[in-house]
């Protein structure tokens, strides 16, 4: 008897706080279940969002090199509908490499400073740089060249900008800081890679 006593209070209780309280709960359900609805279309519109620029930039990928102005467009889309993916930073070092390539620097360069300092990826961001700096040294720009190479910011670049701001230093005509770099390169590289061998042959060429 005590125990059906017990629920019955129980009971009454969750009624009472049904009818005074009854209005707040469904608002509150229905705030909830709005959020959820809510969260949910986000989520599937990012996804597609980043499904859309996957397949452009493999279309850009796959695109042959001489057709530039097809990869620009496509690189300009993603750069403009699709920043906040990877895929925006990684189109416009792309596009920036072939652009060297064809020996259109100016061009080159503003690509390649656009992936560096708007890329999602530090090791695109890093990786542009690497190209850009590059890109200076083939218009014989030493100065902009070692800025380009000094902001190479991934630790796995580290030797690679080394070994460029050897170089880069061996081209001024400061050979001291160009061994200092090489050899800082190869105390990385030494054992590991295969491109040891080619800084130890830098080192051996400036002498002691």
């Amino acid at each position: 008897m005590a125990v059906d006593i017990d629920d019955n209070e129980q009971n009454e209780k969750l009624r009472d706080i049904w009818i005074n309280y009854k209005n707040f709960i469904l608002i509150g359900l229905g705030l909830l279940l709005a959020v959820y609805i809510g969260f949910t279309f986000l989520v599937n519109q990012e996804t597609k969002r980043n499904e859309m620029a996957s397949q452009l930039y493999q279309e850009i990928l796959i695109e042959k090199s001489e057709n530039l102005e097809n990869i620009q467009l496509k690189t300009n889309s993603l750069k403009k509908d699709h920043l906040h993916t990877p895929y925006a930073g990684r189109a416009s070092l792309h596009l920036g490499q072939l652009l060297a390539k064809s020996n259109k620097y100016e061009e080159s360069i503003n690509e390649l400073k656009w992936a560096s300092d708007k890329a999602r990826e530090v090791s695109i961001q890093s990786l542009a740089s690497y190209t850009l700096a590059l890109t200076y040294i083939a218009i014989k720009d030493y100065k902009n060249a070692k800025i380009a190479a000094e902001s190479i910011a991934s630790n796995g670049f580290k030797a690679l900008k080394m070994d460029l701001m050897g170089d880069i230093y061996l081209l001024e005509g400061n050979v001291d800081k160009a061994k200092e770099a090489f050899v800082t390169a190869l105390e990385f590289y030494k054992d590991k890679n295969e491109l040891a061998q080619v800084i130890q042959t830098k080192i051996d060429a400036l002498g002691k």
